[in-house]
Order: C-alpha cells, then sequence, then structure tokens
C-alpha cells in the first residue's frame, strides 16, 4: 500500500550537504528515506566522516525513515566517537520519524538540537 493510499502525500527523499563551517557539514534529508535510498545517505555521511568533518544530521524536513536510515545514525555515532568526530541530530520534524527516534533511544548516542543553531553550539563545545 502506498503512502498516497493512506491519504498522507509520498515525498521521495533528497539529500542536500550543506558546509556550515570548515570543519562542519550538515546532511539534510528532506522527504521520505527507507531501504530505497539509505545507500545515498550513507555515502553522503561516511564522506564527511572520512575527510574528518564534525556533522549535522539534519532530519528536521524527513517525513519518514526506516530502520536501514536508523542503523546509519547509530553507525555514524560509532564512527565519530572512534574519531573523535561530533555528531550532532538536528530534528524538530514530523511526528512519526521523532517517534521512531525515541523508541529506538537515538539520544544515548546522539545529542539533539533543535535547530541549526544550536547544533552549531553543541559541536563548539565538544
Amino acid at each position: 500500500m502506498s503512502a498516497s493510499s493512506l491519504g498522507s502525500e509520498y515525498r521521495e527523499g533528497a539529500i542536500r550537504v550543506v558546509p556550515e563551517r570548515d570543519d562542519v557539514v550538515a546532511v539534510c534529508l528532506e522527504g521520505e528515506f527507507d531501504v530505497s535510498n539509505v545507500s545515498t545517505l550513507r555515502e553522503q555521511v561516511d564522506h564527511a566522516l572520512e575527510r574528518g568533518d564534525d556533522l549535522i544530521l539534519d532530519l528536521s524536513q524527513a517525513t519518514f525513515v526506516d530502520s536501514s536510515v536508523i542503523r546509519v545514525l547509530f553507525d555514524a555515532a560509532g564512527a565519530g566517537s572512534g574519531k573523535d568526530q561530533a555528531i550532532v541530530l538536528q530534528l524538530g520534524t514530523a511526528p512519526i520519524v521523532e517517534r521512531a527516534l525515541k523508541i529506538v533511544g537515538i539520544e544515548r548516542v546522539l545529542p539533539r538540537a533543535h535547530d541549526r543553531e544550536e547544533a552549531l553550539r553543541i559541536i563548539s563545545t565538544t
């Protein structure tokens, strides 16, 4: 059953990579993300971590994420801590995304920011 048949509008996921400072990049998710497009997310996250950048994972415009996306978030947290890189999760998103992330306890491994300014402040203090 497609999302549109459930009465909600499906919006295919798009990723924007936004340099915030020389050493900080934001990977911004817009729309729906699942196993069909998670490889692009993983590539962008891995690329930022390989460059040594601190990372903001901005899900504020994500309308749906599945377990494959959540796995990428947990993997990023582990990789970043192993390299002493700061990774912050920027939320303020669709209730279904917030609920999924709360259920899995993502805030135990990634600090949460409500907006970009707060995310940059968290990175500056870590």
